[in-house]
């Protein structure tokens, strides 16, 4: 905004200048920049255009000041500025700035914009409105705009990202529709915290051989919500739980965490208050900020393992897994169907065809709510994570359901004889192993002590339990 003719320095007959500090405050809010109060004690600076605002810092101001005092020709207003810059662009002085409230531009709970460089698409539960964004009365941060054009379109074809998430789907119709609207719900940027989960991400086919199936399409379908969205991604398997600083990437604007490949000891648990309650950041040399539960980033979780919890009702409620089909591998990418590599080589017909799928997957999730797939191999998994592979086998083929009370130390002592390995399990283990089974399997299980016999009944809770209530 160099239209800006406020002078904030005056010269006398020497040609010496001294800055006036109250007129510089005023050009530099002249010129669109101010203060945002963010709690009772601190405050962000920003920068106002005619349709969107941007968080900056305090070097942004004096570059500005600098770049316009070059632009005038003014070296010795320029001179003297930069002689006391430390002074005059302090925190104690831009406390003189103009106040502004925070803006929140996130969606409301039936609808999600996106704006592109060309058109601001609303998408609701029955259409998609495009709009110029000088005809939308409220202002959005500059970051939410994606830089690419955006057209309707009117052909049929679907494009490659949609085939690939058809694919990585088991080019199954409902879960298709359970990932399209996982999809939706990430996108969407409006956060219930009465109804908030994790989205996690695992393979359909997982290995226990302390292996991982790499190159299932996780990643890509991550970099995708990245395109459409404010995204921070964590390295799941660097995560430092303990330190202060550890959310200090996230900010206000943040729409999406992404925790990449956590491993084993990885567990929900540690997620649940950022999940629920809102998220602390502690940024270093400036103060401790929160970010309320309705205005956190959504959480999603990728990892070629079963993602641990504490179990029960209130793990349950706190995630939403999708497995993702092993359709991609090391040996067979999206590249070698589709012959580019996504993003990097897509023409403009291309982007569009993703642009629309992606709202198309918001306008899925408004309509259906989050569709919880039907599990594949999640229940099993679990199970062979929380007990062993052997085990489960060796429970399957005996004692899926006994009806009758049997010796515990002879089940212990038939179930070592087929797996020699496991020669020092202990009686104690193998209940608690036995405990989990039947939950998992929705078993009573009993044990009683009959003289120096010890044994346990597994019968039948209930004929069905939904997917909701495992």
């Amino acid at each position: 905004m160099m239209k800006n003719k406020n002078k904030f320095w005056e010269e006398d007959d020497k040609g010496q200048v001294r800055i006036i500090e109250s007129k510089l405050m005023e050009f530099i809010s002249e010129s669109g920049f101010a203060k945002a109060k963010i709690s009772d004690t601190s405050y962000v600076f920003v920068k106002e255009r005619e349709k969107t605002v941007s968080e900056i810092g305090d070097d942004a101001i004096t570059d500005y000041v600098k770049k316009y005092l070059k632009k005038i020709d003014k070296p010795n207003v320029y001179e003297a500025f930069v002689k006391g810059s430390s002074s005059y662009i302090s925190k104690s002085k831009l406390r003189f700035l103009k106040s502004v409230e925070l803006i929140n531009d996130r969606d409301h709970s039936e609808s999600s914009w996106f704006h592109f460089s060309n058109l601001s698409w609303q998408v609701d539960k029955k259409a998609y409105r495009t709009s110029l964004r000088e005809d939308i009365s409220a202002k959005i941060w500059k970051s939410r705009i994606i830089s690419h054009n955006v057209f309707p379109h009117f052909n049929s074809c679907r494009g490659q990202f949609y085939q690939f998430c058809n694919n990585i789907s088991g080019r199954d119709e409902n879960r298709f529709k359970s990932l399209k609207s996982i999809i939706g719900y990430l996108l969407h940027r409006n956060h219930n915290p009465g109804n908030t989960k994790a989205i996690i991400f695992v393979d359909e086919k997982i290995t226990f051989d302390g292996t991982a199936n790499g190159g299932t399409g996780k990643s890509l379908l991550i970099q995708a919500l990245g395109k459409c969205r404010e995204l921070v991604i964590v390295d799941g398997k660097n995560i430092k739980h303990k330190s202060w600083f550890k959310n200090q990437r996230i900010n206000r604007t943040t729409d999406i965490v992404f925790y990449d490949d956590v491993g084993r000891d990885f567990s929900l648990e540690s997620l649940y208050s950022m999940i629920t309650t809102g998220i602390p950041i502690e940024k270093k040399y400036k103060d401790e900020e929160f970010i309320e539960p309705e205005n956190a980033p959504k959480i999603c979780i990728s990892s070629n393992y079963v993602v641990n919890g504490t179990g029960g009702s209130t793990d349950i409620r706190r995630r939403c897994e999708f497995e993702v089909a092993n359709y991609y591998s090391e040996s067979f990418s999206p590249y070698d169907e589709f012959g580019n590599y996504f993003f990097l080589q897509w023409d403009d017909s291309e982007w569009n065809f993703f642009f629309h799928f992606m709202m198309h997957c918001v306008q899925t999730y408004l309509k259906n709510g989050l569709i919880q797939a039907k599990p594949i191999n999640l229940k099993k998994n679990r199970l062979i994570n929380a007990t062993s592979e052997e085990f489960v086998a060796f429970m399957d083929l005996n004692l899926v359901e006994t009806n009758k009370w049997i010796s515990k130390p002879e089940v212990l002592k038939l179930f070592v004889s087929d797996n020699p390995h496991f020669n020092n399990l202990s009686p104690h283990q193998m209940t608690k192993w036995m405990k989990v089974y039947a939950r998992q399997n929705h078993l009573i299980y009993e044990v009683r002590k009959s003289g120096e016999k010890y044994e346990f009944y597994l019968k039948k809770l209930r004929e069905e339990v939904s997917d909701e209530e495992e």
